[in-house]
C-alpha cells in the first residue's frame, strides 16, 4: 500500500463517476452502476456508512426514504435488511462495500467517502480499513470530517487520503461551524494527500494555498459545461454525474 498512496496515478488519469455511472435504468450506488463505470472506463466514487452489524454499506444520505422510499436511518439497519431496500423502485437493494470490491479488483479505481457524522468515528474508521487491508485494487478515501482524514493519517497512513470541503451559505452558527473546513484549516493537521472541493466555489484562495503547497485537487461534483471548464483550469481531475466526459 505505500506505493498506493505516494503514486496513486489511477485517480488522476481516469475520471470518477460520482456514485457509480447512474442513469434512469442503473440508479446511484448500485451494482449496475458500479459495473457501468467499470464498463466505461470510469474510476468510481461512493459513499459508506456503517451498519449496526458493523458491515459497510454503499448508501449516500443518512436516512433512505429518498432513494428506497422507507423512512429509515441507515445506521439502524443491518446487511440483513438491505433485501427490503429497493433503489429507486427497481429490482435493485443497497449494496455492501463487499459488493463493490469483487467487481473492481484490477480494473478500476475506487474513491471511498466516508459518511463518518462524529468526531468519535474511530470505530467506524477502522472497520473500513479492516476490509480494504487486503484488497489488491487501487483505492483511495476522503471524508468531510477531518477526524476520519486523521484517523487514517494515523493508523493507516499507507493509504492515499483526502479532505472534503465546499462553502456553506447558511446560517451563521453553521458558517462559524465549516469555516475550519472550507478553509482547510485541518489539513495542517491530518496531512491529506488531496483536497476535494466543491467546483462550484473554485478556484478560491483556500484551493489556491493547496495547490502552492503541491496537494492534489480534485473537483465535486461536475454536472455542466461550465463546471468542466472549472474543473480542468484549476483541478487536476474530476467527478462527475449526468454525462459521459471526454477521455
Amino acid at each position: 500500500m505505500e506505493t498506493q498512496r505516494q503514486f496513486a496515478k489511477w485517480l488522476f488519469t481516469s475520471k470518477i463517476a460520482h456514485r457509480g455511472l447512474h442513469n434512469e435504468k442503473y440508479p446511484e450506488n448500485s451494482i449496475p452502476a458500479f459495473q457501468n463505470a467499470v464498463d466505461n472506463g470510469f474510476n468510481i466514487e461512493t459513499d459508506l456508512h456503517i451498519l449496526k452489524d458493523g458491515k459497510i454499506a454503499l448508501f449516500h444520505d443518512l436516512n433512505t426514504l429518498r432513494v428506497c422510499g422507507i423512512d429509515s436511518k441507515v445506521a439502524a439497519l443491518s446487511s440483513g435488511d438491505l433485501k427490503n431496500y429497493r433503489l429507486n423502485g427497481t429490482e435493485y437493494t443497497v449494496p455492501l462495500l463487499e459488493d463493490l470490491l469483487a467487481i473492481a479488483e484490477g480494473k478500476t479505481g475506487l474513491l471511498l467517502e466516508l459518511k463518518a457524522t462524529s468526531c468519535q468515528c474511530g470505530d467506524f474508521c477502522k472497520k473500513v480499513y479492516d476490509a480494504l487491508k487486503d484488497y489488491k485494487g487501487d483505492f483511495a478515501v476522503q471524508s468531510f470530517n477531518p477526524m476520519a482524514v486523521l484517523w487514517f493519517k494515523k493508523h493507516a497512513p499507507e493509504i492515499f487520503r483526502g479532505q472534503l470541503s465546499g462553502f456553506y451559505n447558511g446560517s451563521l452558527i453553521m458558517r462559524a461551524i465549516v469555516y475550519p473546513l472550507k478553509s482547510l484549516r485541518f489539513r495542517k493537521l491530518n496531512r491529506p494527500d488531496f483536497i476535494a472541493y466543491n467546483v462550484e466555489n473554485l478556484p478560491n484562495k483556500y484551493s489556491d494555498a493547496a495547490k502552492r503547497e503541491n496537494l492534489k485537487l480534485l473537483a465535486w461534483t461536475v454536472k455542466t459545461p461550465a463546471n468542466v471548464e472549472t474543473a480542468e483550469s484549476c483541478c487536476d481531475n474530476y467527478i462527475f454525474e449526468g454525462f459521459i466526459p471526454n477521455a
